[in-house]
């Protein structure tokens, strides 16, 4: 598959139909991609989260319509940008291209305009040291951890007292503990943020519990590249995963979120030390 041609279509779209609702399912299915890795495959590429960039184009836009229509008042070019006050808009414009809308109106500067403000290393010297493995399917216990990634750490806390007061042993240990990563927190709206936290159980065992519940991890062939360090900064090892080895490896995305296996834990061991396992599941 051609990422950078399936991407292309989607950017072609947006431009298209910038004023309509795009949603993430409407534009995962034209560039053919799993949703659960449309997001991070567009910011990897992009340098821009999909609502960055679509706000990024609307606020060119209206550039240029400051340029173009000078009768035009600003907050009537604001409104068609979406935003619904001039104040909103002129912070978001001048966060950009650092002149306030009416400014520049007077100066008429397109240069900050000529490309995207990237916000993400798009380097092609990373080397990635992935392997490509047969993994066994899972039966997990399972926590859904929905909204503000600021309290998963509560959530984590609620699936350990949940494991510790079960009468067999369903401690999280080192590579039977995992997080289904459906969404980047730093690129997500805090109502909007999903997260699965899961460990491993036995076949037999019967899960019951508020709040728990059952789920499995498919068996298949994952390609896996290891985060060493502080999980702040994971996306130092997804965002080269998806830009610069997925699209050399000839390998094709199954259905699945990107799956991080913790082979230790923040009681354990110091932060530079935590090692984590990213999984993607391969077609």
């Amino acid at each position: 598959m051609n990422y950078q041609q399936q991407l292309n279509k989607v950017i072609e779209f947006i431009g298209k139909h910038l004023d309509d609702e795009l949603s993430l399912d409407q534009l995962s299915d034209i560039a053919c991609f799993s949703k659960y890795h449309f997001h991070r495959l567009f910011t990897a590429y992009m340098g821009l989260s999909l609502q960055q960039y679509i706000r990024w184009l609307r606020l060119k836009r209206a550039a240029h319509q400051l340029i173009v229509h000078k009768d035009q008042s600003i907050i009537h070019i604001a409104i068609d940008a979406g935003f619904l006050s001039h104040e909103a808009f002129s912070r978001a414009f001048k966060q950009i291209c650092g002149l306030s809308p009416r400014e520049f109106r007077l100066e008429s500067s397109w240069q900050m305009w000529e490309k995207p403000p990237y916000t993400l290393q798009q380097s092609k010297d990373i080397k990635m040291n992935v392997e490509i493995k047969q993994m066994k399917g899972r039966r997990l216990a399972v926590l859904e951890h929905r909204g503000d990634p600021n309290y998963l750490g509560n959530s984590v806390n609620k699936l350990v007292r949940w494991a510790k007061a079960q009468p067999m042993d369903l401690k999280p240990k080192a590579g039977e503990a995992f997080g289904f990563a459906y969404n980047d927190p730093k690129l997500t709206k805090a109502d909007d943020f999903r997260f699965d936290l899961g460990i491993t159980i036995p076949e037999n065992f019967t899960v019951k519990g508020d709040d728990v519940i059952e789920k499995r991890l498919p068996a298949g062939r994952y390609a896996i590249a290891i985060h060493k360090g502080s999980r702040e900064n994971i996306g130092d090892t997804i965002y080269p995963l998806y830009r610069e080895w997925l699209p050399s490896s000839g390998e094709e995305l199954g259905d699945l979120p990107c799956i991080f296996c913790y082979y230790n834990f923040e009681h354990e061991v110091a932060e530079t030390q935590l090692l984590t396992e990213c999984w993607l599941l391969l077609k």
